[in-house]
């Protein structure tokens, strides 16, 4: 289970674009999403996805900041709550520092990644130096990218889009595929979405190629209205539960 958490989460990064296009979405001060993950019937945890505009060594830049954590019966079993963050600069689009925070009943681990991209380096805090190809990212930035540079109306069904970033301590090529477009009824009506289908690795989680699913909102917010993965054990969905020009507070989900 822990291992379904984190992609997850890491999914969740795929479609994390609660932006608007080109300058709009750099206007943007703050943004909080919201969601809520079933495995089958039952409530089994929440997530959240937050947008800054912070400082980072004296630059304005983009903090994003995406959290997920068990609630009740599946929180006793399991205990998870991981928390991934990353500082984008607001020109490139390339990322400057992530973070990635996680808790999953014993088991903890916490790094940060600190970019040099005059070097083409990245720096772990639990690993040290590493070389990484020029304009890498971090796996939340990378679909910071994708949202802005690559979800748009000139897709081609049956698309392959690929971006390399460093996660987990190592060179990881992102790729997903386009499918097409899809109406999804969600709890806030009927919503026109993107529909992608990540590149998995079948065999210890998904059965087939093609059991993990993603729907994002085909308009210019672009927001991921639904995560699906369908697994050996059951079906675990993530659904979105407010539009992204709600205001919100900005506690803890």
């Amino acid at each position: 289970m822990r291992n379904i958490y984190v992609l997850l989460f890491v999914t969740l990064f795929f479609s994390s674009s609660t932006f608007a296009e080109g300058d709009v979405m750099l206007k943007k001060k703050t943004e909080h999403l919201k969601y809520v993950i079933h495995y089958g019937f039952i409530q089994g945890g929440k997530a959240s996805l937050k947008l800054k505009t912070e400082r980072y060594k004296g630059e304005e830049v983009q903090h994003l900041i995406l959290s997920g954590r068990t609630t009740g019966v599946t929180n006793s079993l399991f205990g998870v709550k991981n928390i991934y963050e990353s500082y984008i600069d607001k020109e490139t689009l390339l990322p400057l520092k992530a973070i990635r925070d996680i808790k999953e009943g014993n088991y903890k681990r916490y790094n940060e990644l600190v970019f040099d991209r005059e070097k083409n380096k990245v720096y772990s805090k639990e690993s040290g130096e590493h070389d990484v190809v020029k304009g890498v990212h971090d796996i939340l930035s990378a679909f910071y990218y994708a949202r802005v540079k690559l979800f748009n109306s000139d897709l081609v069904i049956g698309q392959n889009l690929k971006i390399d970033t460093y996660f987990s301590d190592e060179p990881f090529l992102l790729q997903f595929k386009f499918m097409g477009y899809e109406t999804i009824n969600s709890k806030l009506g009927k919503i026109r979405c993107y529909k992608f289908i990540p590149v998995v690795e079948t065999g210890r989680i998904f059965k087939d190629k093609d059991d993990l699913k993603i729907w994002i909102s085909a308009d210019e917010n672009k927001v991921p209205v639904r995560v699906q993965f369908d697994l050996f054990i059951g079906s675990l969905r993530c659904d979105l539960i407010n539009f992204p020009h709600q205001v919100v507070d900005d506690s803890d989900f």
